[in-house]
């Protein structure tokens, strides 16, 4: 049966008018769940299939599990799957360049003998195993303290933050992974990377001196650069996904070969990746996904890059493990806060929002807008600029969960005249300024008055960026700004609804395994296998379902609720089976 399902949906290439991944999700919808997986008979030549498959190891491997460039593990995986998944890259429902040219370049016969080799595979995954190699070498202590003799050598330039703000552009090395350690410095040794400084250390350093100085650098903890460059931060944060496979979700890379981006030098990655795209530094990974960037859109890129937070996934293994408490996690990250802010974000100071009953996603946007440059203030930035992601994420959980204190009066206003000025702001804003959509408009009732005149001063003058808020503010004169802001100051503030994240094992337990099966390990045809797969990937994946860039009405909805924090949990859990 499953045979004669994919013939239809193969032979769906080459008639006109047919839609190949609705037809693909019929076939696979048609099929009975509970048959087991490693049943399924395959259609097409494995033998051929894997001459075909030459055309697919520069990313994946001809072990199916090389998963270079972000690309996944398919070793192994049901050839429905896979045929399913070409279909989607070609019809668009899965936005993808280089897979969408791969399947376009594949007629039937081709796609059903590649998608057979890989599905005969039986390659072991590595998940969450790739590392050993730099975990052991944190245990060398003798390795780091022999390594005393040159690293100062080293360290003149590298892995001091005031050598950040010099004009050459030189990178941070310190808990980098072995794995990408020592390759590259040998790649100086060598003469195949071209640098003026190294090139001196060409014929000094020994294999032995390579470990030492890898095992020195792996132990240190990683530092941020102090934010420099003219890029636009947030458009580079969307020029990033197209990175996010290679290097992580936001710089932090969970492949032990590839380098983190989070925290390095503007400075140091703009010219890196010029090198990259001009022919200067050579690798076939990096060389075809810039080699079409413009200036501008490299500066962007590093302008975000260097304002993440680094996080050493080698520190952070080897750490003992930790209960998932995002909330408790956030009440500390929000004691840095809470000196502006007030007691549990209700702020007492004039000018100062309170945080307190405002939504999860608007105080990350909100956080994150300041991280970026997107909003201006010189105090936020410089505080914000140390948080991660996931940082932001927790602390906002904290606030959003806080019971928000009752509005003050004005006695330099008329409160009346703002009642009536708010019907403009209600859209938006809410009646009596409780928004009715909190997670895109916040809620304006009982927040500070100067705060908020601050804030429609900043749209009107365009220091915000706010169509819709700039054209309103630009309205108002000065007495009924401060009539309004009064308004929704003596106005009482409601608690947003705000759901914590589940615990990520909660979450496989009661949502995943559904369909992927227990610890990820699939029976079900047209659902893969998670269990070992590579980490960044799977956080890749569901924030694309998340975005739109998949299409998948299930995923979307299941990918749609969770948060940053649960998305790399789930990742982590799967990644380790």
């Amino acid at each position: 049966m499953i045979r004669n399902l994919i013939v239809i949906a193969l032979s769906c290439l080459v008639l006109s008018g047919c839609d190949p991944v609705s037809m693909a999700s019929d076939a696979v919808a048609a099929i009975e769940l509970s048959e087991p997986a490693k049943d399924m008979p395959r259609v097409g030549d494995v033998n051929k299939g894997k001459q075909v498959a030459r055309q697919c190891a520069g990313c994946h491997g001809l072990d199916g599990v090389s998963a270079r460039s972000g690309a996944p593990f398919i070793a192994g995986l049901e050839q429905d799957y896979l045929v399913r998944s070409m279909l989607a890259y070609r019809n668009g429902a899965r936005n993808h360049a280089e897979m969408m040219q791969a399947s376009e370049a594949l007629n039937p016969i081709a796609l059903a003998d590649v998608t057979a080799y890989y599905a005969s595979l039986d390659t072991a995954w590595q998940g969450a195993v790739a590392g050993e190699k730099s975990k052991s070498i944190l245990k060398d202590k003798k390795a780091r303290s022999a390594a005393q003799h040159i690293v100062e050598s080293c360290r003149s330039c590298h892995s001091q933050t005031e050598r950040f703000q010099k004009s050459e552009a030189i990178p941070s090395l310190d808990g980098l992974p072995v794995e990408y350690f020592v390759p590259a410095l040998k790649s100086y040794v060598s003469g195949e990377r071209k640098n003026e400084i190294m090139a001196q250390f060409k014929g000094s350093l020994t294999e032995q001196d390579i470990y030492n100085l890898a095992a020195y650098f792996a132990a240190r903890v990683p530092k941020k650069a102090p934010a420099t460059g003219n890029g636009n931060a947030a458009n580079g944060k969307l020029a990033a996904r197209a990175c996010a496979g290679c290097h992580g979700y936001d710089g932090n890379s969970l492949n032990p070969n590839i380098p983190n981006l989070a925290g390095q030098s503007a400075r140091y990655l703009i010219k890196a990746t010029r090198d990259y795209r001009d022919g200067a530094r050579r690798s076939q990974l990096m060389s075809t996904p810039v080699k079409k960037l413009s200036d501008k859109t490299i500066a962007n890129l590093a302008a975000y890059y260097s304002r993440q937070q680094p996080q050493s996934q080698l520190h952070k293994d080897i750490s003992s493990a930790k209960a998932f408490d995002p909330l408790a996690d956030g009440e500390k990250i929000a004691a840095s806060c809470n000196s502006c802010h007030g007691d549990k974000g209700n702020s007492r100071k004039s000018g100062v929002p309170s945080l307190t009953g405002m939504h999860v996603k608007y105080i990350t946007r909100a956080s994150q807008a300041y991280q970026q440059g997107l909003r201006k203030h010189a105090a936020m930035q410089d505080i914000i600029s140390f948080y991660s992601d996931t940082d932001i994420e927790k602390a906002a959980y904290y606030y959003a969960t806080q019971l928000p204190e009752s509005g003050q009066k004005s006695v330099k206003a008329n409160v009346e005249n703002g009642a009536e000025l708010s019907g403009a702001c209600i859209t938006c804003h809410g009646d009596g300024g409780v928004s009715t959509d909190p997670a895109a408009t916040p809620s304006l009732a009982g927040q500070d008055e100067t705060y908020i005149v601050n804030a429609t001063l900043d749209y009107a003058s365009g220091k915000r960026q706010h169509d819709g808020m700039r054209d309103v503010a630009a309205k108002l004169d000065k007495q009924d700004l401060q009539d309004l802001a009064a308004y929704f100051a003596s106005r009482t503030p409601k608690q947003v609804v705000t759901y914590l994240p589940d615990n990520p094992q909660q979450l496989v337990e009661e949502r995943c395994n559904r369909c992927h099966g227990e610890h990820g390990y699939s029976k079900k045809p047209g659902v893969p296998r998670l269990a070992g797969q590579v980490e960044s990937y799977i956080v890749v994946a569901m924030k694309e379902y998340q975005e739109g860039i998949r299409k998948d009405k299930t995923m979307v909805a299941m990918a749609g609720v969770l948060s940053l924090l649960e998305i790399k949990a789930i990742a982590a859990y799967y990644a380790k089976q």
